[in-house]
């Protein structure tokens, strides 16, 4: 028997223990046996990693990185480039972390299967800061990229571990405020993080490599507090560690690192480094679709794994009271990676304003979005019905995506564009993230559920972030390099010129003399940027859809049952008051 198999009944056998107990009016807590200390310590150290390590997306160049490490290494981008040149290899300095995020995703969810969730955690955050050494001491653009790489591999598992934490040891009524407060935290490190980035970046006795160099003192602070507050908790029974690996199902998790991989380098090389038919370009995409195919093949027919140990939880997906918010997880991350991305590249093309005015911009959208996922996930445990928020989820997004797309251009006031992210914000905070606690409290009966739920939800959200950034970067450098080359012409200016203009670092198109030149290349990006958020307003459409799709259920999340222990606990000490009074008395 295989050993998912043996965990399945071992955690249906817990859930059924659990709902006989519930029915005889005995309500077991996840953490019952777990000091109240160690389980808010524990929830510090994933609130802190998730401002540093998580997901999130960024200002000034093509990039797509995490909370503070996000904005963090946008704003240092032109001084890499100053550093180590090599245009063509600069896009990826920032999609290494997201890239090496989602494909290491199948291998997270498998490793939490296989070891004590709390060393798979703690390996990681070490993990993560060997990433942070090897760019912060790179001598060139490869040994950055490697670093990332590192960093996006630590990284992701140790997200998927909080995730998996949360879904075992908190109770249904807390999982929507838990998760609302780590998206929250997500936003907080965009925050601080283009600020912070800019100073180390512009300070020449500290220099860019002290943007990387910072992750050390504050993972190390996770690390310690980790080691102290993180509880031991395993999903995997107690089998020979090779037994374990063995069942990985390797082929699969390998299949998953390398068809993002391909799709990323067939995206970013076709067009700026192969022209789109060169037989490169042709190859890098025709490799790409048979390894996808491979994968999707593979896991759906077990090859050389099983239905329960292949890397991915097909069997999951039949579920249609989730396929719907599974989707709409998916729109939300490529909507908040547009919107964060594209908004300050508007300010930087059409307003020239720097990292710090950027921020400052962008706070319309970041405090809105930080208010209302809170409020949303303190709201679903009171109202249980999903189905509406989320059908104004979509409308918010789709009318303000709508607006952006049709009215932006470089002639538009400052005042409508940071309104217009207001109300993207508002659609994108009640619905961002919201999935998972959702999906848990459905499969609040069956544990392994919940588990596997959070990985789709992860894995859909990442996805989205990372393929539509990849594909709106395509558009980016190809419509953009389009419009901007028919603006200002090629006369006086060579590829790599117009290249430098759009990865917005030092070139010569924007150091003219002639305003005529400047004005009509800002207005050729202004172009294309506008044509972006029409991404945004098909993300939106298809969160109103899926909306549309979801049941109209109440959930339970319990806290009428807990309302009720309550009071017959304080019933049972009132009654015990005057009888241990008697008692004394005697």
């Amino acid at each position: 028997m295989s050993t998912s198999s043996e965990q399945a009944r071992a955690l249906e056998h817990r859930a059924a223990t659990e709902k006989e107990d519930e029915e005889a009016g005995v309500v077991a807590h996840p953490r019952q046996h777990m000091p109240d200390w160690k389980w808010k310590g524990a929830f510090g150290v994933f609130v802190l990693t998730s401002v540093i390590s998580d997901r999130g997306v960024i200002t000034h160049t093509p990039l797509l990185l995490p909370g503070y490490d996000v904005s963090n290494v946008a704003n240092i981008q032109p001084r890499l480039y100053e550093a180590f040149g090599n245009i063509k290899l600069l896009p990826w300095i920032g999609l290494s972390y997201s890239l090496a995020n989602f494909a290491v995703l199948s291998f997270a969810r498998k490793i939490t299967y296989c070891f004590d969730l709390r060393y798979v955690y703690l390996f990681h955050m070490v993990i993560f800061l060997v990433g942070a050494v090897v760019a912060g001491a790179a001598k060139n653009l490869t040994s950055i990229i490697v670093g990332r790489v590192i960093m996006g591999w630590g990284g992701s598992v140790v997200q998927q571990t909080n995730f998996s934490y949360l879904a075992v040891l908190a109770t249904p009524a807390e999982m929507p405020g838990k998760f609302a407060l780590m998206s929250a935290m997500w936003a907080v490190g965009l925050v601080i993080g283009g600020p912070i980035g800019s100073a180390f970046a512009e300070n020449p006795n500290a220099t860019w490599r002290w943007a990387f160099y910072l992750n050390l003192p504050l993972v190390g602070l996770g690390l310690i507090l980790g080691i102290i507050c993180v509880p031991s908790h395993s999903l995997a029974r107690d089998i020979p560690v090779l037994q374990r690996l063995a069942r990985m199902d390797p082929v699969g998790v390998l299949f998953n690192m390398a068809a993002p991989i391909l799709f990323a380098i067939a995206v970013t090389f076709s067009g700026p480094i192969w022209a789109w038919g060169w037989g490169a370009s042709i190859a890098a995409w025709v490799v790409f679709g048979v390894v996808f195919a491979a994968w999707i093949l593979q896991q759906h027919f077990c090859v050389l794994t099983t239905p329960e140990e292949r890397a991915f939880p097909m069997h999951m997906l039949p579920r249609l009271d989730l396929l719907p918010i599974w989707i709409a997880s998916g729109c939300s991350g490529a909507a908040y990676a547009v919107t964060l991305y594209y908004i300050p590249l508007f300010f930087a093309f059409a307003r020239g304003h720097g990292a710090m005015e950027q921020t400052v911009r962008m706070l319309p959208f970041i405090l809105v979005f930080i208010v209302i996922v809170l409020c949303t996930g303190a709201a679903l445990p009171v109202v249980g019905r999903y189905k509406i928020i989320y059908i104004i989820a979509g409308s918010a997004t789709l009318a303000g995506a709508a607006a952006m797309a049709a009215t932006m251009d470089s002639n538009v006031s400052e005042a409508q564009v940071m309104g217009l992210e207001a109300l993207i914000g508002v659609g994108l905070g009640m619905h961002f993230q919201h999935g998972l606690g959702i999906s848990n409290v459905i499969n609040k009966d069956n544990p392994r559920a919940r588990v596997d739920s959070s990985i789709i939800c992860n894995m859909v959200q990442m996805g989205g972030i990372a393929v539509v950034l990849a594909l709106a970067g395509c558009i980016f450098q190809n419509v953009g390099f389009d419009l901007l080359a028919g603006a200002v012409g090629t006369a006086d200016y060579t590829e790599q010129d117009l290249r430098e203009a759009l990865a917005g670092v030092s070139s010569v198109v924007w150091q003219t003399r002639d305003p005529d030149v400047v004005a009509r290349g800002i207005e050729a990006v202004t172009e294309v940027i506008a044509d972006e958020f029409y991404i945004v307003v098909a993300s939106g459409a298809l969160c109103l859809l899926c909306a549309l799709c979801m049941k109209g259920e109440k959930l339970d999340y319990g806290r009428k049952k807990n309302v009720e222990q309550q009071e017959r606990e304080g019933k049972g000490q009132e009654t015990q008051g005057p009888k241990q009074a008697e008692s004394d008395s005697a």
